[in-house]
Formats: C-alpha cells, sequence, structure tokens
C-alpha cells in the first residue's frame, strides 16, 4: 500500500527520503520504538540531512542524546523500583538488567537486523 501522507511533508525536505527507502515513521510503528526511542533515532537519521552545517549536525545529535538521557532516567527508576522490591530475584542476569531489549520485550525480543 502506497501512503499519502508520506508524499506530503510540512517544513522542509530533511525527512525526504532521497532513496526511496523506508520512512521513519513507518520504522518506529513497524519496531513497536516507544517515544523516546523514535525520538532520538529521528534526530540521529537527520543529522546529517537537515543542513549541512556543523551546527545543525550538533545540534540534532544533542536533542538525539537528550532523548536518550531521559530514557536512560526513567529506565533508572524502574530498575531501582524493581530492585527495591525483589522483582529481579532468579531472573534475568546482571548482564541485561541495562539493556532495552531485554527489559521492554521480557527476552522474547528478536533482533529485526538478525538473519
Amino acid at each position: 500500500m502506497t501512503s499519502k501522507v508520506n508524499k506530503t511533508q510540512i517544513g522542509g525536505d530533511h525527512y525526504k527520503s532521497t532513496t526511496g527507502g523506508e520512512e521513519h515513521w513507518d520504522r518506529v510503528a513497524r519496531l513497536g520504538l516507544n517515544y523516546f526511542q523514535a525520538c532520538a533515532t529521528k534526530y540521529i537519521e537527520r543529522c546529517y540531512l537537515k543542513a549541512k552545517q556543523p551546527f545543525y549536525t550538533i545540534q540534532d545529535l544533542n536533542k538525539a542524546k537528550h532523548f536518550i538521557d531521559k530514557l536512560i532516567e526513567i529506565e533508572e527508576a524502574k530498575h531501582q523500583d524493581e530492585e527495591a522490591s525483589g522483582a529481579y530475584a532468579n531472573q534475568v542476569s546482571d548482564v541485561y538488567k541495562g539493556d532495552l531489549r531485554f527489559k521492554q520485550f521480557d527476552g522474547d525480543y528478536k533482533d529485526p537486523y538478525d538473519k
């Protein structure tokens, strides 16, 4: 199905795919990313497309970092609450405690890039 919405962009052309590939919001929906993951990846993907000036590249990377920092803050608070309640007893190894893929999908996550 061809999306009519994907053919329109309001304000600039930095989200337009120059290669005819998948649009960011379609990828977000396909992967089931949360708000913070979606915003961070949006800024990372567009950092070199918006303008050919270093200021905009750095600004977009800082915006992505800001969303990542907030996501880390939220996840750390969740982990502290779960650890305090004993929710981690006999569960996922400490190696995976900070890995959002295992937390978000409870170990059933299949990386879409694994073939």
